[in-house]
């Protein structure tokens, strides 16, 4: 500020000594200290931060604060030491198992193409397997009289005990907060609200870092637990958490629907809710069961239907199971033709190496190699269409949330060249394109949103299906703002929009999906929509609408994932089904290449 002219104070002196005293009266005092005080708390409680961009503040010892922001190194971790072996269902070390190996063949034709996604991107192996090579070591042709495995009595299998041993046998490996699963039968964690030993709500600074995911399968009392399915369920166990070296844990998660029993009142009284759920035995130490009275106890007045809040008994799981880094929500009706684990592998490979600039732009646009090549170029259009620049680079800023994700390192995102969040951990994963909710004028849940100042006009993302890995801060910052602020939305905008409106790190790797009908132009056309260059705004098409997705072989309508698991299984397609033309016959056996199927919904 300019100094006083010297008639100006002259002005000013003969009045300073009565403003003095009238500054020093103790009335005054207290005003200006309320003031002082009422102005602070203004500040760290961000009560402005629509005005204008947020500001920094310095820590105040004693003052409350809103939730911690981390720094990128939270996430970015060391690579764990290399695998030891683990023991699998027939006693035996893996590594020396050939009865619990795949059997994978490679043959010189060439590879289908993907309608959307890569396999090289993601570094996933172009091999070939017959249903037997892929299920044989889990059951399946175990009723002929050409199997030639050793045979297991999967009723005396306990795969709580298979994968809590094989923790044992890496715990070396892993950092000190890491811990083996408490068997629910005997050590029940998750329950009513008013019973918990727990705080209600946790901060993701809580918690140090364990390097291990939940793979957590949803199922239902009621649930029909076919040869096929168990098929499934074993090769995942084996696959991910067993040759992972403990890096992943299956748990199963059960819905016990319209219960009036009380699940959580005895060992006993849990025993026969995996009863009437119809959980097989060799699933039962991993089952951690829930029902609606537990989500009212937790939420109460929200909306609890599985449609709506899918993610509420995840964030219940997230606060009571918090040894885990990330949580896999993962469902019954998927198939991974290859080797689970490797999959599922290279989906955290490339979101940890995946930058942050303009991820969320990526996300929202397929790419498709016929339409514009390899990712290269994809994300190179994507840069394009975006001047350079991204919709979100830190927190995406709504009034409600106070973001916990990191501060940018530079503050315009046309002075990063890529490099933050390379190598950082992601908070959020999906499996299919995003889409901005206020494009989708004909999605059905637009409208669904509350506890929002700005209603329907409050920026969101829906990324369906609802098949993501969250991170456990993720979820507890969904669980503490549903907890706190009865704020929800709907299923598949939830961890999307909190991770964007969080300022934490989202990615898509696009996995290979196909079209049922080979190099149909017209219909991928419908998807593409002239892609990145068509987009006025940078942020997926301008015009949402597609084709239906009834011939994908990954989207949540389709019907062509049964067709396919049908033919491989050496089924009889019904009339006027073709074979899919992306598997192949040799030497009279059926091949299917490696891919993530979903759904396939039993027969």
């Amino acid at each position: 500020m300019e100094e006083l002219s010297a008639s100006a104070a002259n002005r000013i002196a003969p009045v300073w000594p009565r403003v003095r005293r009238a500054v020093l009266s103790r009335q005054v005092l207290v005003v200006v200290v309320a003031f002082s005080a009422v102005w602070i708390l203004c500040l760290q409680l961000s009560i402005f931060s629509s005005w204008g961009p947020p500001l920094g503040f310095v820590d105040i010892p004693g003052l409350q604060r809103g939730p911690r922001r981390m720094t990128s190194a939270y996430n970015t971790l060391p690579r764990l030491a290399e695998r030891i072996p683990c023991y699998g269902p027939r006693g035996r070390l893996l590594s020396e198992s050939p009865d619990d190996e795949l059997r994978e063949d490679e043959f010189s034709m060439p590879y289908p193409t993907p309608f959307t996604g890569s396999h090289e991107v993601l570094g996933l192996e172009v091999t070939w397997m017959t249903a037997d090579g892929r299920y044989g070591p889990y059951g399946f042709g175990e009723e002929t009289e050409s199997y030639n495995r050793a045979k297991v009595d999967w009723d005396k299998v306990d795969w709580g005990k298979l994968q809590n041993e094989c923790f044992a046998r890496n715990k070396v490996r892993f950092p000190p907060a890491a811990a083996p699963f408490d068997n629910p039968l005997e050590t029940i964690r998750l329950g009513f609200r008013n019973d918990t030993r727990i705080p209600e709500v946790r901060q993701w600074h809580e918690f140090n870092q364990t390097q291990r995911t939940a793979l957590v399968v949803r199922a239902w009392r009621g649930y029909d637990y076919t040869p096929e399915g168990m098929h499934h369920l074993r090769s995942l166990i084996t696959e991910a958490a067993l040759r992972s070296g403990s890096e992943y844990q299956v748990i199963l998660l059960v819905d016990m629907r319209e219960s009036d029993e009380n699940i959580f009142a005895s060992p006993e009284a849990y025993q026969l809710g995996l009863d009437r759920a119809g959980v097989p035995q060799e699933l039962r130490s991993i089952a951690v069961l829930w029902d609606n009275h537990v989500l009212e106890s937790w939420y109460p007045g929200l909306e609890h239907r599985t449609m709506w809040q899918v993610y509420q008994p995840m964030q219940l799981l997230a606060l009571h199971y918090p040894e885990f880094d990330h949580f896999w929500q993962l469902e019954l009706d998927m198939r991974f033709t290859g080797d689970a684990g490797k999959f599922l592998d290279r989906l955290a490979d490339f979101a940890r190496r995946e930058p942050r600039k303009q991820a969320l732009e990526r996300s929202t646009f397929m790419h498709m190699q016929q339409q514009i090549g390899d990712y290269k170029q994809f994300a190179h259009a994507v840069d394009r269409a975006n001047n350079g620049n991204s919709h979100a680079w830190g927190p995406i800023r709504v009034p409600e949330i106070q973001p916990i994700g990191p501060e940018p390192p530079v503050r315009s995102p046309a002075d990063d060249n890529f490099q933050w969040g390379v190598g950082e951990e992601a908070d959020l994963i999906v499996t299919s394109y995003c889409n901005d909710i206020l494009k989708a004028d004909k999605w059905v849940f637009r409208n669904w949103i509350f506890g929002f100042q700005s209603g329907i006009k409050t920026p969101r993302f829906f990324c369906p299906p609802a098949i993501m890995r969250s991170s456990r801060a993720l979820l507890l910052a969904i669980h503490q703002a549903q907890v706190d602020q009865s704020i929800h939305l709907p299923s598949e905008a939830t961890p999307p929009s909190f991770a964007l409106w969080h300022g934490l790190k989202l990615s898509f790797p696009q996995h290979p999906v196909f079209w049922k009908t080979r190099d149909d132009f017209a219909t991928q056309e419908g998807w593409w929509k002239g892609g990145p260059a068509n987009s006025s705004s940078g942020v997926g098409p301008d015009v949402l609408d597609h084709p239906r997705g009834l011939g994908l072989s990954y989207w949540w309508e389709s019907g062509w994932p049964r067709q396919m698991f049908d033919a491989w299984n050496g089924e009889q397609l019904e009339e006027g089904i073709p074979f899919p033309w992306i598997m192949t016959k040799q030497n009279d056996k059926v091949y299917m290449p490696n891919m993530l199927l979903h759904p396939v919904k039993n027969r």
